[in-house]
């Protein structure tokens, strides 16, 4: 009994105390001790604990989302550097197919001027024609330059390419003894190699040489120490020896000749 005594004084007192003023309604002063009472505060502390759960269950989606958005677009990135790539291949190929083409003009351009060359010099008050240009022999309906300079085999073609020529391709005995004639203690680069695939002879022009047109000196080729991949004339032996394309020789030029 003493004990209920207590415990009501104890209620009465916290009522009591919160009150502001005299006037204060006392049941106001009850529901806000109620409020604040140990079960309100158990049930507020349960809802804010709750809360890291939902949070929890929120960041998987969101992380997921976001890897999906970064997976985008380094798809998209990886799409613009492929094509941006493939464009400058292309353009590469369109530049080298340019200066193919370029070179191949001022081939043609070389060629036409030296063709062209005997018209110019006029003689006693008469243009001279020539079929071939001053300097050059003529056979049948070619022309042939014997050069004067020794030079390795291909700096002679550079020489006969800016010339509108180049090395001489025999194809036939007429002119393989035409060439030996000319001066029989000269050696003279053709234009005959191996030095794409060793033992396949081709001439400039890329066709392959024909074994009844060949004139093999005796013993010839020998490919003597390993690297003789260019052919030149032997006018002492009336036959072509195959020698390192660096040897220093003369060499023979060749064109159609100019019709009259």
């Amino acid at each position: 009994m003493a004990v209920q005594n207590s415990t009501v004084s104890t209620i009465s007192e916290g009522i009591y105390m919160g009150l502001d003023s005299p006037g204060q309604d006392v049941y106001s002063t009850v529901g806000q001790t109620s409020h604040n009472s140990p079960g309100a505060q158990n049930t507020e502390r349960s809802g804010q604990s709750s809360r890291p759960y939902r949070l929890a269950g929120v960041c998987p989606w969101l992380l997921c989302a976001l890897l999906l958005t970064a997976a985008i677009v380094l798809g998209v990135l990886y799409t613009i550097a492929s094509q941006k790539a493939k464009g400058k291949d292309q353009l590469q190929r369109v530049h080298d197919s340019l200066n193919t083409q370029n070179n191949q003009l001022q081939r043609d351009y070389d060629g036409l001027v030296v063709k062209f060359s005997f018209l110019d010099p006029l003689r006693s008050q008469k243009r001279v024609c020539r079929p071939c240009p001053e300097g050059w022999e003529q056979s049948n309906s070619k022309c042939y330059y014997f050069s004067t300079e020794n030079k390795s085999w291909n700096d002679s073609r550079s020489d006969c390419l800016k010339q509108g020529a180049d090395l001489v391709i025999i194809e036939s005995k007429e002119e393989q003894d035409f060439i030996f004639k000319h001066k029989r203690d000269e050696y003279y680069w053709i234009g005959l190699s191996d030095s794409e695939t060793e033992g396949t002879w081709l001439w400039v022009d890329g066709t392959p040489l024909q074994e009844d047109k060949a004139f093999w000196a005796r013993g010839q080729p020998n490919d003597r120490d390993g690297s003789s991949d260019c052919v030149l004339t032997v006018p002492a032996q009336k036959g072509w020896v195959d020698l390192p394309c660096s040897y220093i020789v003369k060499s023979v030029c060749k064109t159609d000749a100019l019709p009259l």
